[in-house]
């Protein structure tokens, strides 16, 4: 393996943010009815220990079915990214992404976690998408 890869596996936030990016730059917006994504939680402010979860604010606009799709989609990666974690180090999980959906009305009505997306202390970090 690698000493860059070997580096980044032993820090538990800096794979699972490195993947996060990875899998936001592959997400299709407008198949899926995504006008953003987001990283929150212990991976954005790089304290993920090696049972943490990768917290993703999803910035919704699409139908319902377009949801369902997008969940799945998601919950592919995320199993994946549990099993590839429990290889690593033992610890064992489902699924390593927690996602929390917010709307153009979250925002503006600064409810729920819309109001990390312009916080002045715990901002959240926006992924490059496709």
């Amino acid at each position: 393996m690698p000493d860059k890869f070997r580096r980044m596996m032993e820090n538990p936030s800096e794979w699972r943010l490195r993947m996060s990016e990875i899998i936001a730059g592959k997400l299709d917006m407008d198949q899926f009815g995504v006008a953003g994504v987001y990283l929150i939680g212990s991976v954005k402010r790089f304290t993920a220990g090696p049972g943490s979860d990768i917290d993703l604010l999803i910035h919704f606009r699409g139908s319902e079915e377009q949801k369902k799709e997008l969940k799945a989609w998601l919950k592919g990666w995320g199993e994946c990214l549990a099993f590839f974690n429990n290889t690593l180090n033992g610890s064992a999980t489902e699924n390593l992404f927690d996602l929390h959906f917010i709307t153009d009305n979250d925002i503006k009505l600064q409810t729920s976690y819309a109001v990390m997306i312009n916080s002045v202390n715990d901002r959240a970090k926006p992924l490059k998408l496709k």
